[in-house]
């Protein structure tokens, strides 16, 4: 997999002469930004598009160097982060080492080759990271993905709801701008995983909301659980295993960190799915859920408002399943000419999916055409 190579370097002095300066030496090199205001440089790196290094002078008026770093990382963490000092500001340049993550200093003046050196580090160090993490992103997503596509064979009802899930914390994330967001979209395409071992008469009343008895109550009540113990001692997946086991309804409290967000998108989206699926409508179905969440877990809800606006864009057709493509979302339960319901309606058509209905289709026992959503 080939990464494009990020050369966009962010300096940040509040002398416009030395920023021309920078400017001069590096444009050979580099797409070179330059800013005088720490504020203005923190609004370019949270608005994108993403820079490969920043480089910032250490005494300035209003914000530092150190301070200005130590804020890049968290708005941007994966940009590689160089400060300039001078000789009297060693030992406040050592600690902003730490404090910031940075991946050099610089005593001035610098001379060009060093500095263009050390910047190269920097776009180097930040290609590898981007690179990794595309790798781990489109791996396992990928990966989980043919995994439920496969299991949803068997339990086409479960997976889905799985789907329907994804859909609302996928949104969720994204609205919310959180960092990674196909960590949350794994949890989401996992948290039925414990279902599996439920025998097939349990499910199905799961799945159609008919009462439990007591020991099929405990037994659903524990698939977080069994999700949590398949998954946590497979390297990568830790923390996605750890979102799942948090899943469980009931107040966690406003969520602080990654895991304990995850949990919280998790648990919304159940609530909400199933407030939806009794025939409530988006906007009941969130007032509903919200009145029994914390103010930090309402902020994660209330980015589900426009949630049915993508549906704007999208068209019904009726295809025949040779004109079917992927990505494409079922508007009705795909029959048979017996009426067996082969694939519930809402599910989302995939590569392993769309398989499986051609030999359907090619021995002549589908009823066809069929209504779908064609995304716009």
């Amino acid at each position: 997999m080939m990464i494009a190579s990020n050369r966009r370097v962010l300096c940040v002095d509040d002398e416009p002469l030395v920023l021309e300066g920078l400017e001069r030496t590096l444009f050979d090199h580099f797409e070179v930004t330059t800013e005088s205001s720490p504020a203005a440089a923190l609004l370019l790196l949270s608005n994108g598009p993403p820079f490969a290094v920043i480089l910032s002078d250490m005494r300035m008026p209003v914000m530092d160097g150190a301070t200005l770093l130590a804020k890049a990382r968290e708005l941007s963490p994966y940009t590689s982060r160089i400060l300039l000092t001078g000789h009297s500001e060693l030992e406040a340049a050592a600690a902003a080492v730490n404090q910031g993550q940075i991946l050099r200093f610089l005593s001035k003046p610098c001379q060009p080759e060093v500095l263009i050196g050390a910047i190269e580090a920097g776009a180097e160090q930040h290609r590898l990271v981007t690179a990794e993490r595309q790798l781990l992103e489109q791996t396992l997503t990928g990966s989980v993905r043919l995994l439920t596509e496969v299991l949803s064979l068997f339990a086409p009802g479960l997976f889905s709801r799985t789907q329907r899930i994804r859909s609302l914390v996928s949104h969720m994330a994204n609205r919310s701008h959180l960092d990674d967001p196909w960590r949350f979209e794994v949890a989401a395409l996992l948290c039925m995983l414990g279902c599996v071992g439920l025998p097939d008469a349990t499910l199905e009343r799961v799945l159609t909301r008919r009462p439990l008895g007591a020991v099929e109550q405990r037994a659903y009540d524990e698939h977080p659980h069994s999700a949590y113990r398949l998954l946590s001692g497979i390297p990568r997946f830790e923390e996605v295993a750890e979102m799942i086991k948090l899943q469980i309804p009931g107040s966690h409290g406003d969520p602080s960190n990654d895991v304990e967000r995850g949990g919280a998108l998790l648990r919304i989206a159940i609530a909400v799915d199933m407030s939806l699926e009794s025939g409530r409508a988006l906007s009941e179905a969130i007032s509903e859920v919200g009145r029994r969440l914390t103010p930090g877990q309402l902020v994660l809800l209330d980015t589900l408002a426009d949630f049915r606006a993508g549906l704007a864009t999208s068209t019904v057709r009726a295809l025949r399943v040779a004109q079917m493509t992927a990505q494409m979302q079922l508007e009705e339960d795909v029959r048979t000419k017996a009426g067996v319901v082969v694939v519930p309606k809402d599910r989302e058509l995939s590569m392993v999916l769309l398989e499986r209905l051609c030999k359907f289709s090619n021995a002549g026992t589908l009823v066809e055409p069929i209504r779908v959503r064609v995304p716009g």
